[in-house]
């Protein structure tokens, strides 16, 4: 039962957001007593907390496993891409999770500092380890800061803005094929901006006629 609680209760907050989230009204959804949701989580801010913690614990551990496949690739290049698009396919298996996470970061405060603490952090570090094996010239022109927000916007995209996303694509609908299609996309992006044979052709001196 917790179980479906936690994951009705992270499609709530994805769809209503944390102040539109009624723990009464969730409550009845899922055919549980108040009381009970009470007693197992105390305050609304907990049950937050717990279904976002339900939700992504399994992706901090595959972050970690991609960073260190990462390590493991010789090939810069590959590397990248294999580290974007498998941030992107974690939050394919999370969208309500990748939703309040943009909602959030839009909005800032405690809820935000939590959801950096414990969650968005480790997404910081894989990008580190990222940017650990380019050149040094490639680094002199990458603002590090500015790719991280460049990851976490494209990674969350299709789900913070879903509404846009079929718009775009004239489906509400994300099929398998469409996640996969855009993982690589963004991984392609940012990976090229990384490459140290982009960043040669980058720095080259630009001639002028005389």
């Amino acid at each position: 039962m917790r179980r479906v609680l936690l994951e009705a209760a992270l499609g709530a907050f994805a769809t209503h957001g944390y102040d539109g989230t009624s723990v009464r009204d969730l409550a009845r959804q899922v055919g549980v007593s108040h009381n009970l949701v009470h007693h197992h989580y105390g305050s609304k801010r907990r049950l937050w907390e717990a279904a976002l913690a339900h939700a992504l614990a399994p992706s901090g551990r595959e972050l970690l496993a991609l960073a260190d496949a990462r390590d493991r690739e010789r090939d810069r290049d590959v590397a990248h891409r294999a580290g974007v698009a498998g941030a992107v396919r974690l939050f394919a298996r999370n969208p309500a999770a990748a939703k309040i996470m943009a909602d959030e970061s839009a909005r800032g405060g405690e809820r935000l500092d939590f959801l950096y603490e414990r969650h968005i952090a480790p997404f910081a570090r894989l990008l580190e380890r990222l940017l650990d094996g380019t050149p040094a010239r490639v680094k002199r022109r990458i603002d590090a800061r500015a790719a991280l927000l460049f990851l976490f916007a494209g990674v969350t995209a299709p789900f913070a803005l879903g509404g846009l996303a079929a718009k775009l694509d004239g489906s509400a609908h994300l099929t398998e094929d469409d996640l996969q299609r855009f993982a690589a996309t963004v991984a392609e992006i940012l990976a090229n901006g990384l490459s140290p044979a982009r960043a040669a052709r980058d720095l080259r001196p630009v001639r002028t006629s005389a």
